[in-house]
């Protein structure tokens, strides 16, 4: 229902009959899949498994990347996936960060999948362009929660 009230299309699993949404008071176990969804980011469909601490909703797995300690999902969010052995992303995004006078908030990296990761960086300030972060990643994403 949240998502729904934040404009997110909510839909049963692909090829699944239709059926209600569901919710448990239950905290998950952190190994379990509750919590799971399919996402699609600019039309790219990725799983996501999550969670609530407190009040703020957690990333805990994203495409099989597990983070160690669950990513916050709030305020201004820079989301990307790049090769596990190249920080010239993170690099450039200080730069970024620098040149728009925004901070670096947090910072959480997943586990390696196929030799990239996926970072979630929490921002104090959206930044204007990405541009020059998109030839250092597979994929990125800006977004606010």
């Amino acid at each position: 229902l949240l998502a729904q009230e934040a404009g997110l299309k909510v839909r049963g699993h692909p090829g699944s009959a239709p059926q209600p949404a569901t919710h448990s008071n239950v905290a998950p176990e952190p190994d379990s899949s509750t919590g799971l969804v399919q996402v699609s980011l600019q039309g790219t469909p990725h799983q996501v498994t999550g969670t609530v601490q407190g009040s703020t909703p957690v990333l805990r797995q994203i495409s099989g990347a597990t983070f160690k300690l669950p990513a916050p999902l709030s305020g201004p969010l820079l989301i990307y996936r790049a090769k596990a052995s190249d920080s010239s992303a993170l690099a450039t995004l200080t730069g970024l960060l620098s040149k728009a006078g925004a901070q670096l908030l947090s910072y959480h990296s997943s586990s390696t999948v196929a030799g990239e990761q996926w970072s979630v960086v929490g921002l104090s300030a959206p930044l204007p362009s990405l541009g020059e972060l998109k030839p250092r990643v597979t994929e990125i994403f800006q977004l606010h929660l």
